[in-house]
């Protein structure tokens, strides 16, 4: 994609930025609680949109509203990651299923795409360690009879995959 000149593109960002700023906070106040970060994602919006090239964009409108969604979405994937990271299960009541919204399952979904993802990306013996205790809930001790492993190894196996999955998970924060 060709960019247009830089004062140009700037001109054309502007205008655009005229148009849709209103609707765009609208659009953001409407979707979030008491439309707080609303003047927040407006600026992230413009922001993406100030990578392109305006003049290759037929239907600016739409293509700003797919940019607003997009930012809701990462939006959203951010503060399910960040949630799961700082509650403890005390701060789960598997009864209230009011929580069950379809954001928060899609949230859900996706933060443990990223945990089977990272996963695979730890060597075969800690993956197994790691899934064996936690999965299948086999004792440290009984995992490194199974493997022929020392305790300590199994426990720093342990470590290794807990540094690692919440090194993966705090990236997409």
């Amino acid at each position: 994609m060709t960019r247009m000149p830089s004062a140009v593109q700037h001109l054309r960002l502007e205008a655009v930025a005229v148009e849709f700023r209103g609707p765009l906070l609208r659009f953001f106040q409407r979707r979030t609680p008491a439309g707080e970060e609303a003047e927040d994602l407006v600026q992230e919006v413009f922001s993406r949109l100030a990578r392109q090239d305006l003049a290759a964009i037929e239907n600016i409108q739409g293509y700003i509203f797919r940019i607003a969604a997009n930012v809701l979405r990462d939006r959203a994937r951010r503060a399910g990651v960040r949630a799961i990271l700082v509650h403890s299960p005390e701060d789960f009541d598997i009864e209230d299923e009011s929580g069950f919204t379809p954001e928060r399952i899609l949230q859900g979904q996706e933060a443990l795409q990223i945990m089977v993802s990272a996963l695979y990306e730890l060597p075969e013996t800690v993956r197994m360690v790691f899934s064996q205790y936690h999965f299948d809930g086999v004792a440290q001790v009984d995992i490194s009879r199974r493997l022929g492993l020392s305790l300590s190894t199994v426990e720093k196996h342990m470590a290794k995959a807990n540094r690692h999955l919440l090194r993966r998970l705090r990236e997409v924060i």
